[in-house]
């Protein structure tokens, strides 16, 4: 999944404290670039290939405990929502690899 969020973060171009936006792809850090004057920081492919197979291994192999987490948390709300996420999943799990993958600049 990539996720963006907005951060006040000091830019060495502008010499200041200026907004950023931070990428994320899964739990890995993307890219950050400065909303004033543009400078990017990006994470080389490789490497956000590299963080993003262990971040993704890694989920596969809690998915059980969050699932068992969810189901004794409110076990309408889970059965509800598993027939949609069953058929959703892969289109999702498609999408987080086709973002990291084509280097999408999520802007």
């Amino acid at each position: 999944m990539t996720t963006k969020m907005e951060a006040e973060l000091f830019c060495l171009h502008c010499k200041e404290d200026t907004p950023h936006t931070v990428v994320y792809v899964g739990q890995s850090l993307k890219r950050i670039k400065c909303n004033k004057c543009g400078s990017a920081l990006e994470i080389k492919k490789d490497k956000l290939i590299e963080h993003y197979a262990v971040d993704f291994i890694e989920r596969v192999f809690t998915k059980p405990y969050r699932m068992t987490k969810e189901l004794e948390g409110d076990l309408k709300k889970f059965i509800i929502s598993l027939p949609i996420r069953i058929i959703t999943k892969p289109y999702r799990i498609a999408k987080e690899v086709e973002d990291l993958i084509s280097g999408r600049k999520d802007e």
